[in-house]
């Protein structure tokens, strides 16, 4: 061989060796692409590892580089690096983060959406429904003077009421009756003094507080008529009176449902005064205009729906049911919780034969406005409040006794005769409900109310000023509720009027009391 055959042998060996090495990298390439794509110094862009349920996809195109979380390298992304732990680890590692982020988004939109509809009352959905409206037991202190033998302090059973309601049918969206278990007078009254005979007979009352039915007449018409309802229920005259006495946030009832006792006097300014009764037979159609304006339009039988309730055939003695009023509310509403409304009643009263004290004979109007403010900027925030006024007929002391027009001798007529009385009362209450916290379920309340039994005369009015504290065990209103509530009253009571005798000492409405309250609820 010479030696130009032994240089071209040695070139074309060295070509052929050149050939080899690339074509065993362009053979390799895709393989070698893919041992990097799974090799342990990559890590793949993230994905919805936890969603996946099929094969892991193949990587296309470069290699993925290492993406960190805005705060720095995730720790399970740095161990990968250093090849503490393989893939298939790190893939375990990420999905239980993904899985954990996924079931906790799931447990809270259930938790709203169950809220959202335990928070809605009724449920009309069946054709029969029953709840606990309110089981209270109640433990009260007042300051007031007792005769021998009773006691400033009591323990009851407050309320112990059973609601029942239902839907018939889109004409008959809804029946409610509301039964009172509770036993008012179970035994006689306590012997006082050197007494040792009870006083009254011995009662039992467990009764009907409520029975309605409501009626949509045309399908189309509803919201703006939205029903026609018919019976016994609170009656839409301001907050306090249609608010059921299981979501009430004191504990006493507001002057302006009752105040005062004993025996009525000359001026209107003594007795038991119910300016506001909370329940009455009546009709009334209800609707709302807009989404804004929410309007009640009715008539009443304006002698509580108690009037009728008793009747003798012998004696001839029960409830009249000759007088009426009508009644209608206006309630502006600024979102879907603040408000404001104008109430009116106007028609007439009489004192034979009810079980009202303080109305007397003749005309008979109220006039209120109420509002209630829920701030978004405080969302535990609460305020609302009441003014009414109104005038009650001749006679409105003394129950039973015949009103002689301008009368002055009070032994026959028991009033002032024709003029009758201006009455007035107001008040404002706001709570704050902590939500988080260590004063969590925690909600002050404060409340100021006055009542004027009669403007034209003085040294009579009624004033309250109430501070309390709620604790909510559950608190899902209306839907389930049980809390307990303290309240402390300050009481004001000026006097029955000028030239009245009167002690302050043994008068519950001029000493302090407080009071403690445990209840639950459940719809």
């Amino acid at each position: 061989m010479s030696g130009w055959d032994g240089m071209s042998c040695a070139a074309n060996m060295m070509l052929m060796a050149v050939v080899l090495a690339i074509s065993t990298t362009v053979v390799h390439k895709p393989a070698l692409a893919q041992e990097a794509s799974t090799g342990q110094k990559q890590v793949p862009a993230p994905t919805l590892l936890a969603q996946q349920a099929g094969p892991e996809p193949q990587t296309q195109g470069p290699s993925p580089t290492i993406q960190s979380s805005p705060g720095g390298i995730s720790l399970e992304d740095l161990l990968l690096q250093k090849g503490t732990i393989t893939k298939e680890e790190w893939l375990r590692i990420r999905a239980g983060e993904e899985y954990k982020v996924v079931e906790q988004s799931r447990r809270l939109d259930n938790l709203e959406d169950w809220k959202s509809k335990t928070e809605v009352l009724p449920i009309l959905r069946d054709k029969v429904n029953f709840g606990l409206n309110a089981l209270q037991f109640l433990y009260g202190h007042v300051n007031a003077n007792v005769p021998e033998g009773k006691s400033q302090d009591s323990f009851s059973v407050r309320r112990a009421e059973m609601v029942f309601w239902g839907k018939l049918s889109d004409y008959l969206p809804r029946w409610h009756m509301l039964m009172e278990f509770q036993s008012t007078g179970l035994t006689s009254s306590t012997p006082t003094g050197n007494g040792s005979a009870t006083v009254g007979s011995p009662s039992v009352a467990t009764f009907f507080r409520e029975a309605y039915i409501d009626v949509r007449p045309v399908q189309s018409w509803a919201p703006n008529l939205n029903f026609i309802r018919m019976g016994i229920f609170r009656m839409p005259f301001g907050i306090f009176t249609e608010t059921s006495g299981g979501l009430r946030d004191i504990i006493s009832s507001p002057y302006l449902n009752g105040v005062g006792s004993g025996k009525g006097n000359p001026t209107g300014s003594g007795g038991a005064i119910e300016f506001l009764q909370e329940r009455d037979y009546f009709v009334d159609v209800r609707g709302k205009i807009l989404n804004r304006l929410e309007y009640v339009v009715g008539i009443m039988n304006n002698n509580n729906f108690q009037a009728n309730g008793i009747v003798s055939n012998t004696s001839g003695i029960g409830g009249a049911n000759q007088p009426k009023a009508v009644y209608t509310r206006l309630r502006l509403f600024g979102d879907d919780v603040s408000f404001i409304s104008f109430t009116m009643i106007q028609g007439t009263s009489n004192n034979a034969g009810t079980f009202i004290n303080g109305r007397g004979k003749g005309h008979f109007d109220r006039y209120g406005v109420d509002f209630r403010f829920n701030p978004k900027f405080l969302p535990g925030f609460t305020m609302y409040g009441e003014y009414w006024q109104g005038h009650d007929g001749a006679n409105a002391t003394t129950v039973g006794t015949p009103a002689n027009g301008a009368c002055l001798d009070t032994a026959v007529c028991g009033g002032s005769g024709a003029p009758g009385m201006h009455r007035q009362t107001w008040y404002v209450l706001a709570k704050y409900l902590f939500t988080e916290g260590p004063l969590e379920n925690f909600e002050p309340v404060y409340m100021y109310e006055e009542f004027d039994p009669n403007t034209r005369v003085s040294n009579d009015l009624y004033t309250r000023h109430i501070a309390g504290l709620t604790y909510y065990f559950e608190n899902f209103p209306p839907k389930m509720q049980s809390k307990i509530q303290f309240n402390y009253e300050f009481r004001h009571h000026a006097g029955n009027g000028p030239g009245i005798n009167y002690d302050s000492k043994t008068d519950p409405f001029a000493n302090n009391a407080f009071f403690l309250q445990w209840q639950l609820r459940f719809m």
